[in-house]
């Protein structure tokens, strides 16, 4: 039996050794394929190349590239300019930085800059010395400076430092030179915080004299090839900067239209034959290619037109749009994404400080068409919104300014602005609803729009048992409803409207927007107010469930995977806290103080904890300022708060919602008096309204200390409050005369 034993044990051993044995041999085989195709990346720079473009016949190479690869509009946000020394000190931080406010100047060991030796130049400047086939950053204290004076908290030269700590060597080739005027920005991509670049040439010797003279030069495309070919083997990472778009750019005041448009189409030729010859020329099982235009042209900055274009093809690469955590949109990155995904494709470790997150591929078909619509829905909006946001402000304040002047001078006659006030509290809804399919058309747009607010305030009168508060509330709890579905389904209403967020500027990519985050306080407050008006009498049953769905609107306004409003989540606390003491009436003493900063801060905690135990890769910010804090300290911390400061105080000053926030105030204070007594008669009468505006009001003051952007919350909270106060009036004015 122990012999049996025995033999069976032997067995399994033998089985487990040849297991074990197959799989190093396997292992080995994979570690020497490794080191005998080393990935690399290239990333070719087509600055001022527009996505329109790539529909050109003269473009087949590229129109291949993204449909076999993914692809994805590029946020260009820097922490200063759209230019190409912010953009590439940006994509080289992996976060929004600042470059130099001129070209930064780069250069070889073998070239000389008005009569001086650049890398002795630099070797004075920085005290580092490099080798002779190192590119150098002669700028680079002026790029630190610039991020240290502007508190930006980036490190250009992290995504070089990173490849360099696994291992990794970067190079750079070509440039976008003008006779006597080096423009060689794009370089500082691939240096590290010391200033070098590992090998390349940035050199004029890349390039050929133009021959009738129109650029000064012209990219030699087989001295490019050649260095192409050379450096290949020697780098894990190659910037390649073909220029020749920004030098025609830059000399267009000198060219007649047919001059311009004929150069362009040649160079759009040569791009496309470069890219279909880079390709050939490079193995995709072990590379990845990344074509983009980093920079907007000056005629798509002066349009407000921010997108460029980023694709990517090659190993771990399929068909379809990019998407990062940055974003959470398939088909939109931002600059700072670059580097974080080049680090995970090489395998080498993330560079803390960096704000980007790798991208990923969402499976599309027809990633240009697709890429096209969105750009041009969200420029159409990001045109129309600063008019209607103008105009809806003048409009509440000249109602307001024109019901105050009624009332003061002849009554009777203010009862016709009760349908304008119920059409400012729909406007939010029907910018949210006409998201969903926003005509292109500004005229019809406006005709849509118009209709949607006379159907909802028109629908919302005739379906009134109660004339004086069934139309309100219809407004305020349709309003919620329409808010908390959009954020549990994703956000779309809020992406595609005149009152969400602007992806080309990149404040905000997701979750709910500072002015929808304001519209859902003051309609959630509004809504419970008028409910409990409405049904008279409340059972501490019913009252405990509009305390549940007040509650539920925070959660969903601070969770990371929906609203990812912190600063909002805090305001709505705040204020339906108070809101709910005050339905309930229990006074509002020390103690009840003590439970709302309580519950505020265990909430916050959650939140953050919440977040920061999920993947790195889905992470919101609130997650990532857990990580900076963790890694920085609390310095991380009070670069926040300070960055929230300076935010605010800007827009307090040049933001029109300004004026709704103190035009409201005034007239507040002026119906506090005037016609007298009627401010209390109303809200004596509608004692949870009261509430509610109290609530309301303290909601507001939160989201302005709360949100880096805290006066456009607080304008567009108090909207909803003011709005059904007045209208109330002059139900009570129309009444008592």
């Amino acid at each position: 039996m122990e012999a049996k034993r025995g033999k069976a044990l032997q067995k399994v051993l033998l089985i487990f050794l040849t297991i074990g044995f197959f799989y190093f041999l396997k292992q080995d085989t994979i570690w020497a394929q490794s080191r005998h195709h080393p990935r690399q990346v290239v990333l070719l720079v087509c600055n001022y190349l527009e996505l329109g473009d790539l529909n050109s016949s003269d473009l087949p190479a590229f129109r291949a590239f993204f449909r076999k690869g993914a692809g994805a509009l590029l946020n260009t946000n820097t922490a200063a300019a759209r230019t190409s020394p912010h953009v590439a000190a940006t994509v080289s931080a992996g976060s929004v930085a600042f470059g130099t406010a001129e070209e930064t100047l780069v250069f070889g060991g073998s070239e000389t800059y008005q009569g001086q030796d650049p890398v002795s130049l630099f070797q004075a400047r920085t005290g580092f010395t490099p080798r002779p086939e190192n590119l150098v950053v002669v700028d680079l204290p002026l790029i630190v400076r610039a991020n240290e004076a502007g508190q930006a908290d980036a490190v250009p030269g992290a995504l070089g430092d990173a490849l360099h700590r696994a291992g990794m060597r970067t190079g750079a080739l070509g440039n976008a030179d003008l006779p006597g005027v080096p423009q060689r920005s794009m370089a500082v991509i691939a240096m590290d915080r010391r200033g070098i670049v590992d090998a390349g040439n940035v050199s004029t010797g890349l390039l050929r004299p133009h021959q009738e003279g129109l650029l000064g030069y012209r990219t030699d495309y087989q001295a490019l090839k050649k260095d192409f070919l050379a450096l290949r083997q020697e780098v894990n990472f190659l910037v390649v900067d073909l220029g020749d778009l920004v030098r025609l750019e830059q000399t267009k005041e000198y060219l007649t239209d047919e001059v311009y448009l004929r150069e362009r189409r040649l160079i759009l030729r040569e791009f496309d034959q470069f890219l279909g010859w880079l390709l050939q020329n490079t193995d995709l099982r072990h590379s990845q290619v990344i074509v983009a235009s980093l920079v907007p042209s000056p005629d798509a900055l002066n349009e407000k037109r921010l997108f460029t274009f980023i694709g990517v093809q090659g190993e771990k690469m399929s068909p379809g749009l990019l998407v990062s955590p940055t974003t959470r949109r398939p088909g939109i990155v931002a600059l700072y994404d670059i580097a974080p995904s080049i680090l995970k494709y090489l395998g080498a470790p993330e560079f803390k400080n960096m704000e980007g997150r790798p991208w990923t591929v969402a499976p599309a078909a027809g990633n240009l068409e697709i890429l096209a619509d969105v750009e041009a829905r969200t420029f159409f909006i990001s045109l129309l919104r600063p008019t209607l946001v103008k105009g809806y402000v003048l409009l509440y304040l000249v109602i307001l300014a024109g019901i105050l002047f009624c009332l003061l001078v002849n009554s009777r006659k203010s009862k016709y602005f009760s349908p304008f006030l119920l059409g400012l509290i729909a406007v939010p809804s029907v910018w949210l609803l006409i998201g969903s399919f926003s005509p292109l058309n500004i005229w019809l747009y406006l005709l849509i729009f118009f209709s949607m607010v006379a159907v909802l305030v028109a629908g919302s009168i005739r379906l009134a048992r109660n004339k004086v508060l069934d139309s309100l509330l219809f407004l305020c709890l349709a309003t919620v409803g329409l808010l908390l579905g959009d954020t549990l389904a994703g956000n779309f209403f809020q992406k595609n409207s005149v009152l969400g967020y602007d992806p080309m500027a990149g404040a905000r990519f997701y979750g709910i927007g500072n002015e929808y985050m304001g519209v859902l306080l003051g309609a959630a407050l509004m809504g419970a107010s008028l409910f409990i008006e409405r049904l008279g009498r409340c059972s501490r049953g019913l009252l405990l469930l509009v305390g549940g769905l007040l509650l539920f609107t925070v959660g969903i306004t601070g969770a990371p995977q929906w609203g990812s409003n912190f600063g909002g989540m805090l305001a709505l606390l705040v204020a339906f806290s108070y809101t709910f003491f005050r339905f309930l009436g229990i006074r509002i003493r020390k103690r009840e103080v003590l439970v709302i900063g309580i519950a505020s801060l265990l909430a916050s905690l959650g939140l953050f904890a919440m977040d920061y135990l999920r993947p790195p890769e889905l992470r919101s910010h609130f997650g990532q300022l857990v990580s900076a804090i963790q890694t920085a300290g609390a310095s991380a911390f009070l670069e926040v708060v300070a960055r929230k400061l300076t935010m605010n105080y800007r827009l307090i000053k040049y933001t029109i919602w300004t004026r709704v926030l103190i035009g409201t105030l005034l007239a507040l204070g002026v119906l506090f008096y005037r016609p007298i007594g009627i401010f209390r008669r109303v809200l004596t009468k509608h004692p949870a309204l009261a509430a509610g505006l109290e609530g309301s009001l303290l909601g507001a003051f939160a989201a302005l200390i709360f949100n880096d952007s805290g006066i456009v919350a607080a304008a567009t909270a108090i909207i909803f409050p003011a709005a059904t106060l007045f209208f109330l009036i002059l139900q009570e004015q129309e009444t008592f005369f």
